[in-house]
């Protein structure tokens, strides 16, 4: 099909799209955009689905690691793995399909791949939040932490968050327009990470008073009677601040993503939108091969684990 022929036929193909904006235009610099993205995602898909697939395994394997705390990190992880699995590769085929103009391909796999993305980005920031959460029960009510925070609850909060990005997913497809689909996205992202935001700030407030205590404690020579003490404070700081560096490298892997999405509202889906969406995009979908590396960087225990399921699969 001709390139004159595509710009003609872009409003019958929108509304093929579901009505999606669609941009057919081919310049230089955005088909340099489409080979980039395309093989950048084609190599960290494996990397995502890889890194957290071990990082799933790993847990699951461990005894000492089933905690709530590490629950949630199991459920991000499959999120980031269903990135690695589903929406890299449909980004991939996505991107097949519009350079060698098979656009019932390239339709296919937009709304395949929008939907993907809205949903894994969506139950990861809603399990973020779950995790914060998490994190103040653990310290503002350590006495009723174990009974109000288990295992199944945690599980069922996360399947819960799934299921509400794909009810959304399937009404902006059948019910609900593009723009105002787009609205309630971004007011549920914002308000969730700035709540969580919130929550580590309050934390780590209360974690400085707490190290103020003990070293009041250690100058009155009282540190042999809090020993245990100290070592949950430190191990809890830990986990916290890891936590911290998974929020803030969502954060900083996502905002171009927001700026994009916001530019587009202004401009339209122009030619220099388009391009900074699949850069975006990519960028966005990178976070998913990072996490699996904040996770042993920050988390010792889970590191071993890792290690040790590395080397059981290697020597097999």
């Amino acid at each position: 099909m001709a390139i004159g022929n595509i710009t003609l036929n872009t409003s019958i193909f929108s509304l093929e799209c579901f009505l999606l904006d669609v941009n057919l235009d081919f310049t230089e610099y955005l088909f340099i955009a489409h080979i980039l993205t395309l093989v950048v995602n084609f190599v960290s898909c494996f990397t995502a689905a890889v890194g957290n697939g071990v990082v799933i395994l790993a847990v699951w394997r461990t005894p000492a690691l089933h905690t709530p705390s590490n629950v949630f990190i199991c459920c991000l992880a499959f999120s980031d793995l269903t990135v690695g699995l589903l929406a890299q590769p449909c980004f991939v085929i996505h991107k097949i399909g519009e350079i060698s103009q098979r656009f019932d391909m390239y339709c296919t796999t937009r709304i395949l791949l929008e939907s993907l993305g809205n949903v894994t980005a969506g139950a990861s920031v809603l399990t973020m939040s779950g995790m914060a959460l998490e994190r103040c029960l653990a310290l503002f009510f350590p006495l009723r932490y174990n009974k109000i925070v288990t295992t199944r609850r945690v599980l069922f909060a996360v399947a819960s968050f799934w299921i509400v990005f794909i009810v959304l997913a399937a009404f902006r497809i059948f019910l609900i327009p593009p723009d105002i689909y787009n609205n309630i996205l971004i007011v549920i992202t914002s308000l969730c990470l700035l709540s969580t935001y919130l929550a580590y700030i309050k934390i780590l407030q209360c974690v400085r008073k707490h190290e103020g205590r003990i070293e009041v404690i250690k100058s009155n020579l009282q540190i042999e009677q809090k020993t245990g003490h100290v070592g949950n404070m430190k191990r809890y700081k830990k986990s916290t601040v890891a936590m911290i560096f998974v929020v803030g490298f969502f954060t900083a892997c996502y905002l171009p993503f927001l700026c994009v999405k916001l530019a587009q509202k202004v401009w339209g889906y122009s030619t220099q939108v388009k391009t900074a969406y699949l850069y975006a995009t990519t960028i966005a979908f990178l976070n998913s091969s990072l996490n699996p590396f904040v996770y042993c960087w920050r988390i010792n225990s889970l590191r071993h684990a890792v290690k040790k399921v590395l080397k059981e699969k290697l020597c097999n």
